[in-house]
């Protein structure tokens, strides 16, 4: 058993939750509250995403808390961490938490509908790349993994922005509990 303390926590995060602002039509991420932790960035790469590439991960030890589940967030350095698990630690009293270290980006949905458009916070991976060449131009198409909270649904056929660029949602996976994965697609013209 590793020994801990209160001592040992000596990393300031923030506790974030998602919150939906109504007046401005938009989910977003407010800290709830504060708390010392242990963090550790992991050598391994976290993997958050059961369809996208994985992301560096951090283990955080933590006094345990309660009502913290996995559809909350930390913010610890300046960065965005996603939560991926949540586990007893050795020692009595405390939590490990496994979170990837994310960019959160402002996305819009349905956004060829309306142009005042719910907006929420996503997380981008990459999926896929393929460079094709029809007729007389060449045209990238690029597979991206757009990560999303609970609450966000996006349909198939549907457009989404990501930081104001047009994605096209190709295929959704709901199963998780906690998030959403959405396949997303954007061509381009070379």
């Amino acid at each position: 058993m590793t020994s801990i303390s209160a001592g040992d926590l000596r990393d300031r995060i923030g506790v974030l939750q998602l919150q939906f602002q109504e007046e401005r039509n938009q989910y977003q991420w407010d800290e709830s509250r504060r708390l010392w932790a242990d963090a550790q960035p992991d050598t391994r790469s976290n993997l958050f995403s059961s369809v996208g590439i994985g992301a560096r991960g951090v283990t955080f030890v933590i006094r345990k808390h309660s009502g913290l589940t996995l559809h909350d967030a930390f913010l610890w350095n300046g960065q965005h961490c996603f939560l991926t698990a949540i586990l007893p630690h050795d020692h009595p009293g405390y939590f490990t938490v496994k979170a990837a270290l994310a960019e959160v980006r402002i996305c819009r949905k349905d956004a060829d509908l309306t142009p005042s458009g719910c907006t929420f916070p996503g997380i981008l991976t990459e999926k896929s790349v393929k460079h094709e060449e029809p007729d007389l131009h060449a045209e990238v198409t690029t597979d991206y993994v757009l990560v999303t909270p609970k609450v966000i649904s996006l349909a198939p056929g549907s457009w989404v922005t990501v930081d104001d660029a047009f994605y096209r949602v190709q295929v959704p996976h709901l199963l998780d509990p906690y998030k959403n994965e959405y396949e997303i697609r954007r061509r381009e013209d070379c």
